[in-house]
């Protein structure tokens, strides 16, 4: 059970990150490397099916996916990998840094090298390092009896690995965080100006960048070159609760085509060395229903599935999150690893 999975900046697209990473506890493996294979095939006497000479084996690049608990503290950086922009206030000595991501019309997020760490069976562990990763989808999700999941879909450039421990960036954890669960959360809708609080048993939203990725050229190198936004990105996401006086108006608001504002906001439990508790707030000042009707049971409570589409309301950041980070930490400096840091093994 050493797998580890940690991330940093890259100052340039496919320039493979150094010094320290951060660290995230991922729940799966799925960073898989792509290739395929270029064939030179035409009549010749003798020849009994492909030559091994006329066969060549082209790096694709890859994709991978983070997904993990939400903690109060230490995600900073792999909110920026997800959101197109970033303003950092940080505060003063023991106070924390407020970090404002939103989404814009340009793509703004730095790629990453992102280095999975897989152990060998007979002993021993693998670094893989991917770089040129960057975030093309992702998705936070909530539900009752469950921790606040945040999924990070990546496409990455090319990736090389290596058996030598002491080659392997070092990794720093948070030295105090404690996951978002269903407890500490809340969602708000606002209607006509009034904020309302909803009692939702599940949400779900999610993004998609628009980013091409297969960005090739004839160029004398095969690597693929940095995504750019191509397509209008979509922002959509899911709500499902007990249908009761509370949650009628959001099948009225579905048939109306109404518009509303949604936030949901967490209150987290790790505090800065002033006294100042962490903190997580998700805004979508424009959100549209898209169904459904509620769905009565012979079994259970009437529950209401209600999706929802994400609309521009004219002004930056279709959805916005901001993260009070209790320990001052900013994610646009690379991590400076702590006296707890893990390291490789000697």
């Amino acid at each position: 059970m050493d797998a580890a999975i940690s991330i940093n900046s890259e100052t340039a697209y496919g320039v493979a990150a150094t010094g320290s990473t951060e660290g995230y506890e991922g729940q799966g493996d799925s960073w898989k490397a792509s290739r395929e294979f270029v064939e030179s095939l035409g009549f010749r006497a003798g020849m009994e099916t492909v030559r091994a000479d006329r066969r060549r084996i082209v790096d694709m690049g890859g994709e991978g996916e983070i997904e993990c608990s939400v903690l109060d503290s230490g995600a900073g950086s792999l909110l920026r990998a997800v959101f197109d922009s970033l303003t950092v206030a940080t505060g003063a000595a023991g106070a924390p840094s407020t970090l404002s991501y939103r989404t814009a019309t340009t793509a703004g997020s730095p790629s990453y090298t992102v280095q999975m760490i897989r152990p060998l069976s007979d002993g021993g562990r693998v670094a893989y390092r991917h770089v040129g990763a960057v975030v093309t989808e992702w998705e936070f999700e909530q539900e009752v009896e469950k921790a606040l999941t945040l999924k990070a879909s990546f496409d990455f450039q090319t990736v090389n690995h290596t058996g030598v421990e002491a080659e392997f960036l070092p990794i720093t954890y948070p030295a105090e965080s404690i996951a978002y669960d269903w407890t500490r959360g809340a969602v708000y809708l606002t209607r006509s100006g009034a904020e309302t609080l909803v009692p939702v048993g599940k949400w779900s939203l999610k993004g998609a960048r628009g980013l091409k990725t297969d960005r090739r050229a004839v160029r004398a190198n095969p690597l693929k070159r940095q995504p750019k936004r191509a397509e209008l990105p979509e922002y959509e996401g899911e709500i499902e609760a007990e249908f009761e006086s509370a949650t009628l108006p959001l099948y009225e608001d579905f048939v109306g085509g109404a518009i509303v504002g949604l936030r949901i906001s967490y209150t987290g439990v790790t505090k800065s060395g002033n006294g100042t508790t962490a903190k997580l707030d998700i805004v979508v000042p424009a959100i549209q229903f898209t169904g459904e009707s509620p769905e009565a049971s012979l079994d259970d409570l009437t529950s209401m599935t209600l999706p929802f589409r994400a609309l521009d309301p004219g002004r930056p950041g279709t959805v916005s999150l901001t993260y009070v980070e209790p320990s001052g930490v900013d994610p646009t400096k690379p991590p400076t690893p702590p006296g707890d840091a893990v390291k490789a093994k000697k």
